[in-house]
């Protein structure tokens, strides 16, 4: 059956319940850091598809081969039965881990892994409340949104116990002050929340080590080090969200690593299967699990040999191709060439980053800081225009360019990502 794109647009936008940020661009092919449209055009891949899925590039080889050669053999087995590709995995992770990481359950998608890393917590320690982030995500469901920003919850029950505090955003410190003399109020708010406006059953902390959705904020190494402090202090535990971050992406394997602090709870995904949906939550060793009864969690696909055989595979290729480290000095190039166009466009209000983690932030003002919404979709828009896909981050705030290409995208493709998105915004802030 064939369709016309605009026919596969309009039946798209038919059968399918809304989506933010919404594009009209027909993928009909990906490889490496080229995407391909119905018409034939190609696009540099600046996002690796969808916030780092395609981080060791589409269709790498290695990840093809795995998969070919798995799905003869055995593509689907139940879950509660042993199968080799998982066990094989989990081996591999725990070699890669921070330290103590080292019980796994796999799902596929990283909302539901989060959920389940909650879930578990909370039965092992016996205590009900959960600290996270105002403008942090964590995936949709009724109770994830409880613990990410409030822009996609309106109208939706707030599951009690679930608490939030401010993040460590300089750019737009919540309490007003500059870094680094701010004294970290951000990080002490913490313990005030623990001390003050909570029960005193305060299970974890969670939080994305580097937000994503919430625009690639990217707090100091200081920040971790306190926070780490007060949960050792209080003996709540510490939970990473890797999902976005994880797997070379900050240009050290996990952003736990970029702050040198060990996490009691990691949840990593997205770039975990090179393509293939998987997820993982790991836990501590000295995490007192609880038992079979207890965990209810009854996923058809968890630890699936398809998924596990792939991200097997592209943990192989970080390793092969040196990818964390080309990450690093990849994303240090970028970073150089996008303060080189900084001062001439009057849009720009912050460029951040680590390795292939960055974001351009777009102000309408530099001193008042007012956000730039229409003007980042119209940024991103005209990338498009010309060849490159970027993505805006879409946190109820929607000012934020994001950049997050393969992580071994050559140097020249970068070289192209800064020059189109030079133009785009000589073109949008010509419109103004």
């Amino acid at each position: 059956m064939k369709y016309t794109e605009k026919e596969l647009i309009e039946k798209t936008k038919k059968y399918s319940t809304p989506l933010p940020g919404f594009t009209p661009l027909v993928m009909t092919e990906a490889k490496g850091c080229i995407v391909k449209d119905i018409n034939g055009k190609e696009y540099i891949d600046g996002i690796s598809i969808c916030a780092g899925p395609a981080s060791v590039g589409s269709a790498h080889p290695k990840v093809v081969n795995a998969v070919i050669e798995q799905v003869k053999k055995l593509p689907a087995a139940s879950p509660w039965c042993v199968n080799i590709p998982r066990v094989e995995l989990a081996e591999k992770l725990t070699k890669i881990l921070p330290q103590g990481l080292n019980k796994f359950h796999f799902f596929c998608g990283g909302g539901e892994a989060v959920e389940f890393a909650i879930r578990t917590a909370i039965r092992s320690l016996k205590k009900r409340e959960v600290i996270s982030l105002y403008t942090g995500y964590h995936g949709t469901s009724l109770g994830l949104l409880s613990l990410g920003g409030s822009w996609n919850r309106k109208g939706l029950p707030i599951v009690p116990g679930f608490r939030q505090i401010p993040p460590a955003y300089c750019y737009r410190c919540f309490y007003g002050k500059e870094y680094p003399q701010c004294d970290f109020e951000c990080a002490k708010a913490l313990e005030s929340m623990i001390q003050w406006g909570s029960s005193g059953e305060v299970m974890g902390f969670l939080l994305e080590p580097m937000m994503g959705v919430g625009g690639h904020v990217i707090p100091p190494k200081d920040y971790f080090q306190i926070v780490r402090e007060i949960c050792d202090k209080y003996g709540v535990l510490l939970i990473f969200d890797e999902i976005q971050t994880g797997f070379g992406r900050t240009g050290k394997m996990w952003a736990a690593d970029y702050y040198g602090v060990n996490p009691d709870i990691m949840v990593i995904g997205k770039a975990m299967g090179g393509g293939i949906p998987i997820s993982a939550a790991i836990f501590s060793e000295k995490i007192p699990l609880p038992s079979e009864e207890e965990v209810e969690s009854l996923n058809t696909f968890s630890g699936n040999p398809l998924a596990c055989a792939a991200a097997s595979a592209v943990i192989d290729v970080i390793a092969e191709e040196k990818l964390t480290q080309k990450a690093a000095e990849t994303g240090s190039f970028m970073m150089e060439r996008l303060k080189e166009i900084e001062g001439k466009h009057p849009l720009i209000g912050e460029i951040r980053g680590a390795g292939l983690f960055i974001g351009v932030e777009l102000v309408k003002d530099k001193e008042t800081k007012e956000r730039a919404n229409e003007e980042t979709k119209k940024v991103v828009a005209e990338c498009r225009k010309r060849g490159v896909l970027l993505m805006v981050s879409y946190n109820g705030k929607g000012n934020v360019v994001k950049i997050k290409p393969p992580l071994n995208i050559e140097r020249s493709l970068v070289e192209k990502i800064v020059d189109v998105l030079d133009e785009s915004l000589s073109v949008v802030e010509k419109g103004i």
